[in-house]
C-alpha cells in the first residue's frame, strides 16, 4: 500500500469522524423545524421603540384563534355554538376557551367616580355650545320618561353624563351579549364569536396537529348542518404553510431525486454507480441539516424544501468522477480536481448571494445551500477514489451518441451567422430587461391559501380589529405629554374619516383622556350645573337638602381625576394593554391602530400628520419591508455584476483569452430567461435576481469541466446529465406554490436550459477525447 493510498485512507476516515460528530451533536441539540412565516420576514432596521410596538401588536394576534359561528337562524347558532364549545374542551391543556359573556358587568361601574371627568365626545360637544342646553333637554326626557331606563341616579348623575359614557364605549364594541354569548354586531347574519387563548406555540407541529384534529372535524361536521364556521389565526396560516411545505418537500425531493435514479439507470445499465451518485447527496444533507440545527436551533421548512433542490446541484461532482473514471481509471481525481474546485467556488459564490438579502429565512437557506455543497464535494474527493474502484471500463454508449448528437450543433467560430445571431438576441433581451419594472411586494411571501387570507380578514374586520402592521406610534416624556398628543391628533384622523380614506382607529385617549382634558370636562360639567342645575331641581321637585346634596356629588366627582396608574389597574383596561409600548429604558409610549385597508392616499396623508408632529411616528411595517426588499433588490444588482467581473477575472487567469466560451452561455441564457420573464409578467423581484446568480454559479460548472477536459465527450456526458439533474430539481421548484421557491424555480429552469443548449455552440476548434 502507498504512501498516497494510505493518506487518501486517512483523510477518507477523518471526514467520516467529522460528519458523525456533528450529527450526534445536532441529534443531541434535538431536531426542530420551524413553519412560521414570520420568519422570512426581514429584520427590523428600525428603532427600539417601533421594533417593541410591531412585536407586541403582532404578538395579541399569535397566541389566539378565533372562530366565527354563522347561521340564518338564531336558535340553530346559538346550538352550534355548544356544540362547538363542548368539542373543544379536550383542548383545555394547550388553550383557554372563551365563549360565554362574563357573568358579571362590575368592570362598567368601575368607571362611575370619574363620570364627570370621563365625557363622551359627544357630550363634550354638547356641552361646549350654549352652556350646555342641549344636555340639559336630553337629561329632561330620560328622567321624565319611565321607559327609558336612565332614571336611576337623578342625584348621582342627574345630566346623564355617565349614561352618554357608557353608550359611547358600548358603541365602538363589536360584540354583544345575546342569551349569555357573545354575538358580533357587524355581521349580517346570527353570528357568535369563541375565543382560543393559546397557552403554547402556535409554530410547533405538535400544538398545530393537535388544534386541527379537533378542529377540522368539528368545522365539517357543522358544515353539513348548514352552519357555517369562519377562523382566524396565526396558528392556521402556520399550519397550512407546514402542510405545503413538506408537500412540496416530497414533491421536489423525491421527484427530483427518481428522476436521477431512472437518468443514472438507463445511462450506466448498474447499480454501482448510482451508489455513488447518491452518497455524496446524502451526506451532504446530513452535513447541512445537521450545521443549520446548531447555528439556528430549529430549520425552517422553506429551508428543506429549497434544500430539496440541491439533490439535483450535489449530484454533479459525483457524476464528472464516474464519466471520468471511464476513461481515465487512474489519478481520476487529480485530473478533475482544478474543475471541481473551481465549480464548487462559482455554486457556492451563486448559493451564498442568497445570505445579501435581509431575510432570515433566506440566510438560513444560503447556509444550508453552502454547506450541503461544500460537503458533497468533500465527499466525491475524499471517499469516491476510495471505494469507487481504479478499474478502467469501457466507454458509455450514451457519451458516444450524445456526441454525435453535439457534432451536429454550428461552432461560433466556423458559422458566420450565428454570432451576429446571438449578439442580436443579447442586445434585444438587454432592451427589454432596461423597460422592465420592478415589483416589490410583500406578498411575495405570502404562502397561505386565498380562501384562509379572506376568512381572516372577514372576522377582523367584523371584530373591527386594527392591523398590526400599520399605526402610529407616539412618544413622550411622560403618560400626560402621549395622551395629549393622542388628543390633538384625533379631529386629524377625523377628518380622514371624513374623507373616506380612513375607516377607524383606536386610540388610548379615547378611553383614557389625559389629566389636562379631565380638568376641563370638570369645568364643563361645573358650568353645566351653574347654568341648569336649578332649573333641573326645580322641575323634579327637589328638596333643598338634596339639591345640596347633589351638588356636593358633582363637587366630588369634578375633582376625581383618573390617573393612568389607577386606569391600569381596571378590569376595563386590561384590552387596551396592546397599546402601551414599554422600551428597555424605561421608555415609554403608546400606538394608535388603524382600521382598514392602507391606500395610497391614506399612507400619504398619515406620512404628512406625522411629519407636523415630533412626537409622531407612522409606522407601515408593510410598506418598509417592500421599501427593503426595493433596496436589496438595488444592491443584488450590484452584486450581479460584481460576480460576472469576479469570475471573468479567474477565468481569464485560468483560460486566457478562451474565458468568454464558459462565461457567454450562462450570461446570454440569464439574458434571454430574464426577458422572457419580463414579456410574460407584470414585473421582476429580489429573487428573480438572486435566482440569476444561481444560473451563474450552476452554468458555469459547464464551461469548466468541459475546458478542463478539452471537451471530451464523457465530461459532455457528465455536464449533461448535471444539467437534466438540476433542472429536475429546479423544475420541480419552478411548479412549487410557494411564492419564494416558485421564483426562483420559474427563472433558474429557463436559465439553466438555455445555458446547456449554448454550451455546445462555445466549443473550441480543438476537440476529443483525452486518452
Amino acid at each position: 500500500m502507498t504512501s498516497a493510498t494510505t493518506g487518501r485512507r486517512s483523510a477518507a476516515l477523518l471526514w467520516l469522524a467529522v460528519i458523525l460528530a456533528l450529527c450526534i451533536g445536532a441529534w443531541h441539540k434535538g431536531v426542530a423545524f420551524d413553519t412560521s412565516v414570520m420568519e422570512l420576514l426581514p429584520e427590523s432596521e428600525q428603532q427600539p421603540l417601533i421594533k417593541r410596538a410591531t412585536e407586541q401588536l403582532a404578538a395579541s394576534y399569535t397566541d389566539k384563534l378565533l372562530l366565527v359561528i354563522s347561521a340564518d337562524d338564531e336558535l340553530r347558532a346559538r346550538n352550534a355554538v355548544r356544540q362547538v364549545a363542548a368539542g373543544l374542551q379536550s383542548l383545555d391543556s394547550i388553550a383557554r376557551l372563551t365563549w360565554q359573556a362574563p357573568p358579571s358587568d362590575r368592570a362598567l361601574d368601575e368607571l362611575f367616580p370619574y363620570r364627570f371627568t370621563l365625557l363622551s365626545d359627544e357630550a363634550r360637544v354638547r356641552l361646549n355650545s350654549e352652556g350646555g342646553a342641549a344636555q340639559f333637554q336630553i337629561a329632561l326626557q330620560r328622567l321624565l320618561n319611565p321607559l327609558s331606563g336612565f332614571s336611576l341616579a337623578p342625584l348621582r348623575d342627574p345630566f346623564s353624563l355617565y349614561t352618554d359614557l357608557m353608550l359611547s364605549l358600548q358603541s365602538d364594541l363589536p360584540v354583544s351579549i345575546d342569551n349569555g354569548l357573545l354575538r358580533l354586531t357587524a355581521a349580517e347574519q346570527p353570528s357568535y364569536l369563541l375565543s382560543l387563548q393559546l397557552m403554547a406555540d402556535p409554530f410547533s407541529l405538535s400544538v398545530q396537529q393537535a388544534v386541527n384534529a379537533v378542529l377540522e372535524p368539528l368545522v365539517k361536521e357543522q358544515q353539513q348542518r348548514g352552519i357555517n364556521i369562519r377562523r382566524s389565526g396565526l396558528l392556521l396560516h402556520a399550519a397550512e404553510g407546514a402542510k405545503q411545505a413538506r408537500s412540496e418537500m416530497s414533491t421536489i425531493g423525491l421527484g427530483s431525486l427518481l428522476g436521477i435514479v431512472l437518468l443514472i439507470l438507463v445511462v450506466f445499465r448498474s447499480l454501482a454507480p448510482l451508489g455513488l451518485v447518491l452518497l455524496p447527496v446524502l451526506v451532504g444533507s446530513l452535513v447541512a441539516a445537521a450545521v443549520t440545527l446548531l447555528l439556528f436551533g430549529r430549520i425552517h421548512l422553506v429551508t428543506v424544501a429549497f434544500g430539496a433542490g440541491l439533490v439535483g446541484v450535489a449530484v454533479d461532482y459525483a457524476l464528472h468522477f464516474i464519466c471520468e473514471s471511464r476513461v481515465v481509471a487512474d489519478s481520476t481525481i487529480r485530473k478533475l480536481f482544478a474543475g471541481l474546485l473551481l465549480g464548487l467556488i462559482s455554486s457556492v459564490a451563486a448559493y451564498a448571494g442568497l445570505a445579501l438579502a435581509p431575510f432570515p429565512g433566506l440566510r438560513q437557506m444560503a447556509l444550508f445551500s453552502v454547506l450541503g455543497l461544500a460537503a458533497a464535494w468533500l465527499t466525491v474527493v475524499l471517499w469516491l477514489p476510495v471505494i469507487g474502484g481504479q478499474r478502467r471500463l469501457s466507454p458509455l454508449p450514451a457519451a458516444q451518441w450524445l456526441d454525435r448528437w453535439r457534432n451536429g450543433y454550428p461552432r461560433i467560430g466556423k458559422t458566420s451567422w450565428l454570432m451576429p445571431l446571438l449578439l442580436v438576441l443579447g442586445l434585444i433581451s438587454g432592451l427589454v430587461i432596461w423597460q422592465g419594472a420592478a415589483r416589490d411586494d410583500i406578498t411575495l411571501l405570502q404562502t397561505s391559501p386565498q380562501a384562509l387570507l379572506e376568512e381572516d380578514r372577514q372576522v377582523q374586520s367584523w371584530l373591527a380589529n386594527g392591523s398590526s402592521a400599520a399605526f402610529l406610534l407616539v412618544t413622550g416624556r411622560d403618560f400626560e405629554q402621549l395622551l395629549r398628543t393622542e388628543e390633538r391628533l384625533q379631529p386629524l384622523l377625523a377628518s380622514l374619516q371624513d374623507r373616506a380614506l380612513l375607516q377607524g382607529y383606536t386610540a388610548l385617549s379615547q378611553v383614557l383622556p389625559s389629566q389636562q382634558r379631565q380638568r376641563e370636562n370638570a369645568e364643563l360639567v361645573r358650568a353645566l350645573y351653574a347654568s341648569h342645575w336649578p332649573a333641573l331641581a326645580s322641575i323634579l321637585h327637589l328638596s333643598l337638602q338634596q339639591v345640596e346634596q347633589a351638588q356636593a356629588l358633582m363637587e366630588q366627582g369634578t375633582a376625581a381625576v383618573l390617573t393612568p396608574a389607577q386606569w391600569r389597574q381596571l378590569t376595563t383596561s386590561q384590552p387596551w394593554a396592546s397599546h402601551i409600548i414599554n422600551g428597555a429604558d424605561g421608555e415609554v409610549a403608546t400606538v394608535i391602530r388603524l382600521k382598514g385597508s392602507m391606500s395610497a392616499a391614506l399612507k400619504q396623508a398619515l406620512i404628512e400628520l406625522a411629519a407636523a408632529e415630533p412626537e409622531v411616528e407612522f409606522v407601515d411595517r408593510v410598506g418598509d419591508i417592500s421599501d427593503l426588499m426595493s433596496r436589496y433588490r438595488s444592491e443584488i444588482v450590484d452584486w450581479l455584476l460584481l460576480a460576472y467581473t469576479g469570475v471573468v477575472l479567474m477565468l481569464v487567469l485560468r483560460y486566457r483569452q478562451h474565458f468568454w466560451r464558459i462565461v457567454v452561455p450562462p450570461l446570454l441564457g440569464s439574458l434571454l430567461t430574464f426577458a422572457g420573464f419580463l414579456l410574460l409578467n407584470d414585473g421582476y423581484n429580489l429573487f428573480n435576481l438572486i435566482a440569476l446568480m444561481l444560473v451563474l454559479g450552476i452554468g458555469l460548472d459547464m464551461g469548466i469541466f468541459l475546458s478542463e477536459s478539452s471537451d471530451s465527450d464523457h465530461t459532455w456526458l457528465a455536464v449533461s446529465l448535471s444539467a437534466v439533474s438540476s433542472l429536475l430539481a429546479f423544475g420541480l421548484l419552478a411548479l412549487s406554490q410557494t411564492p419564494v421557491l416558485y421564483h426562483f424555480g420559474i427563472v433558474v429552469l429557463p436559465g439553466l436550459t438555455l445555458t446547456w443548449l449554448l454550451a455546445p455552440l462555445m466549443r473550441a476548434p480543438s476537440t476529443g477525447e483525452l486518452k
